[in-house]
Order: structure tokens, then sequence, then C-alpha cells
């Protein structure tokens, strides 16, 4: 497959219901695995009081239901989008990839994380960066921001699987009439 076609598919599957529904899951995920984390080290705090909580009473009040409102609008955004309108699902990924700014508001992610089984941490942090990822990808396609050809870079998207792309193909269409 030759690179005008494989961004042509690309920008197709990163606009896709499909992959946006990707995107809403896996911010869903996030957000659940931060309160499953947060929980674990509530019940920690409760055996062990002189534990140093950080920032944990910041991620309680803020941090958390930033993040949940944030997951909250992205099913919305979704919802609009299957009714053709996309510029909120590219704002609820912009807001996503932002979120570092807001974490260094409250202090960073926190040193609480610390006192739980690391397996809280992995996870939030896998779909944290996998949202991210798939969030910037659509941001990125429906506002027309790739330079050049970043959007073959792997190292920016993701692995691109070629075959994948072929169901992004309209009907009757072949790679042939793209390339």
């Amino acid at each position: 497959m030759n690179n005008r076609a494989k961004k042509t598919l690309l920008e197709r599957k990163f606009t896709s219901i499909e992959y946006m529904t990707k995107y809403v899951n896996l911010y869903q995920e996030m957000v659940f695995n931060l309160k499953k984390g947060m929980d674990e080290f509530e019940i920690t705090y409760k055996q062990n009081p002189k534990l140093d909580p950080h920032n944990f009473s910041d991620w309680i009040n803020r941090g958390y239901p930033n993040l949940a409102r944030g997951a909250d609008n992205a099913i919305k955004c979704l919802d609009r989008a299957k009714l053709g309108n996309i510029s909120g699902i590219s704002s609820s990924a912009g807001n996503l990839r932002g979120i570092s700014k807001d974490v260094d508001n409250i202090g960073g992610f926190g040193e609480w994380w610390q006192h739980i089984d690391k397996k809280y941490e992995d996870d939030f942090f896998l779909k944290l960066k996998k949202a991210k990822r798939t969030g910037s990808n659509i941001d990125w396609t429906i506002c027309g921001d790739w330079l050049d050809d970043e959007i073959l870079d792997e190292e920016i998207t993701g692995v691109i699987d070629e075959a994948d792309l072929l169901k992004y193909l309209k009907p009757n269409e072949k790679l042939g009439d793209i390339s």
C-alpha cells in the first residue's frame, strides 16, 4: 500500500465512529482504573494513617472529578458524533491531551500510588497513554493538524496495520482508486 492510500485510510479510520468509540472506552477505563487505585489507597490509608497521602485529597476533590466529567463529556460527544457532529469529540480529545497541565496544578499524580499495589498505577497509566494517543489521532485528523507525513509515523499514531486499514475502503473502492 502506498503512502497516499495509507494516509487516506488512516484519516478515515481516525474519524470513524468505531475509532471514536475506542477512544471513549479507553477514557472510561482510565477513569475507572483511577477510581480503583484511589479506593485501594483509602483502604490502605485507613489501615495505616501514618502513610504520607501527599496530594490525595486534591485528587478526591479536583483530579478525579475533573477526569470523571471529561469521561462523561466524551460519551456525550460520541453520541453527537454518531449524528454527524464530530467537533465535540475532537475537543474532548484535545482536553485529555492537555491533562498534564491540570495534573500539575494539583501537584502531579502524587506519591500516594507508591503505597498500593503497582498494578493500579500501571493500569491507570496504560489506559491514559492509550486514550491520549487515540484521542490525539482523532483531534489532529479532524482539525487537519498533521504535518507532512506525520500521520504515517508509528511513533506518533501507534502501529499501523495495513490489513486493518482495508476495511476503511468505501464500497466498491479499490486501493488504486485512492493511490
